[in-house]
């Protein structure tokens, strides 16, 4: 734990302990690291007083802007909103900030129907290489973690963490324990799937080890890593011609794609099954374990040259239910 200099000391010692028993380890550490700084900066400024005001919130974005760029401002604008919030409910007097405009310009690859396609058939026959972190049953688990990827919207790292108790054949669920953030949910399985999901672990001899990871690593008692699963994704586009390399700064074709797709045909199916936008989204975004809308409207992100029969069910939805928030820097 940090030793903080400003008079906000106990609080944000008690805050970050609570928050290392509900959030993830990546965003526990984002805690840490900018509530430091800005603990730094707030004593710097001068203050001695248990209130926030907006003078000094501002000057802190400010001195960011400096050295950051805006997308990073914002997300560090969004730990500190995090503290200040916990500051008021412990009635302290606080200026909250909004949180700085981004432009979001990534829009992710969206593979086609075809691409589709070809990368299944490419994983279901062409012998893959040897993959860092894989054992020798890779070329019986590649093919299905793609198709639940696909079928399903996961996370890779989240459905790599998977065990086989977690699954319910019957029902045709996967309970994800170690979700994103600590979360906890419930995923369901299209019954195809899912049959095909029982025969997999029958094939691997996990049906009866409950404790098993539906995805086993290349020692006992591991998963399958990430980096191993990614670097034979990439294989299969490069061997059937649908690699692109990737342009500076972005992240590029990759597994993260599948459930971008995912999301993208789910809004798309339920508009088509006669299910209004402002219900289907909500649903959308919990099935894909998001906190708010916001989450999920960053997936609903495509070139028209993909689906142009989707672009303007998109846009008036997105328009009326994600307004455009500004900030003066």
């Amino acid at each position: 734990m940090k030793e903080f200099l400003s008079p906000f000391q106990e609080e944000l010692t008690d805050f970050l302990a609570m928050r290392k028993k509900t959030v993830g380890a990546e965003t526990y550490a984002g805690d840490c690291r900018i509530l430091g700084s800005f603990d730094r900066f707030f004593t710097a400024y001068g203050c001695t007083e248990k209130s926030v005001s907006e003078d000094v919130v501002n000057a802190w974005i400010q001195s960011l802007f400096a050295s950051n760029a805006r997308k990073t401002v914002a997300d560090k604008v969004g730990y500190l909103r995090n503290f200040l919030k916990y500051l008021q409910y412990c009635g302290v007097p606080v200026f909250i900030p909004r949180v700085p405009k981004v432009a979001e310009s990534y829009i992710p690859y969206i593979f086609s129907e075809d691409e589709i396609e070809r990368i299944f058939a490419a994983a279901d026959t062409l012998p893959l290489p040897k993959a860092p972190n894989a054992n020798v049953l890779f070329q019986v688990e590649f093919p299905m973690i793609l198709r639940m990827l696909y079928g399903c919207g996961f996370r890779i790292g989240e459905l790599l963490q998977v065990r086989v108790g977690d699954i319910d054949f019957e029902r045709g669920t996967v309970l994800l324990k170690n979700a994103k953030n600590k979360k906890q949910r419930l995923v369901p399985m299209h019954s195809s799937l899912s049959s095909m999901l029982c025969q997999y672990c029958e094939a691997m001899g996990l049906a009866q080890d409950c404790d098993a990871f539906l995805f086993p690593g290349q020692l006992p008692g591991e998963h399958l890593k990430r980096d191993a699963v990614s670097h034979c994704f990439l294989t299969i586009l490069k061997a059937t011609g649908i690699y692109q390399e990737p342009q500076p700064h972005t992240r590029g074709q990759c597994l993260h794609n599948l459930r971008h797709l995912f999301a993208i045909k789910s809004f798309a199916q339920a508009e088509q099954a006669g299910r209004s936008a402002e219900n289907s989204i909500p649903y959308l975004s919990v099935f894909l374990g998001h906190y708010d809308m916001d989450g999920t409207e960053k997936y609903l992100k495509f070139s028209s040259d993909m689906f142009p029969e989707y672009t303007a069910l998109f846009e008036d939805y997105a328009a009326s239910v994600f307004p455009e928030v500004a900030y003066e820097t």
